[in-house]
């Protein structure tokens, strides 16, 4: 079965809030970074839709610091691939001295954007 990567864009949020009522929010920052995972998938519709039902999967929040709360929320997908093996076995390619290369991420100074379907390399052969 053909191996798909997907590159999530995941949005951070540190909130430093007052330690009496109402606990309004002092400070804040935001931080985005790219999750990728590596799965399964019979063509690059069912790699888009398993991809587009896991984006609500990276919501999630907890006070384990820095701030008083960190938010988690993903804000789309910026790349879907299919992951092209030479011919032998995942943990042959895993062996060599490269790896597995797993695309890469293209963005300039601004932040890693969210993509339509139509603009992911798995659905554009000439890439993103």
């Amino acid at each position: 079965m053909p191996l798909f990567v997907a590159h999530f864009v995941v949005q951070q949020q540190d909130l430093w809030c007052a330690k009496e009522a109402p606990y309004e929010v002092l400070r804040s920052s935001e931080l985005l970074r790219i999750d990728t995972h590596i799965f399964e998938a019979d063509n690059a519709d069912i790699a888009y839709l398993k991809a587009s039902e896991m984006i609500h999967g990276f919501s999630d929040a907890h006070c384990d610091g820095p701030g008083d709360r960190t938010n988690f929320t993903c804000l789309g997908i910026h790349d879907l691939d299919e992951v092209i093996l030479s011919g032998r076995s995942l943990s042959q390619e895993l062996r060599e001295p490269y790896g597995v290369q797993l695309g890469c991420i293209h963005w300039s100074n601004s932040s890693p954007k969210v993509r339509s379907r139509e603009e992911l390399s798995v659905f554009n052969q000439h890439g993103a």
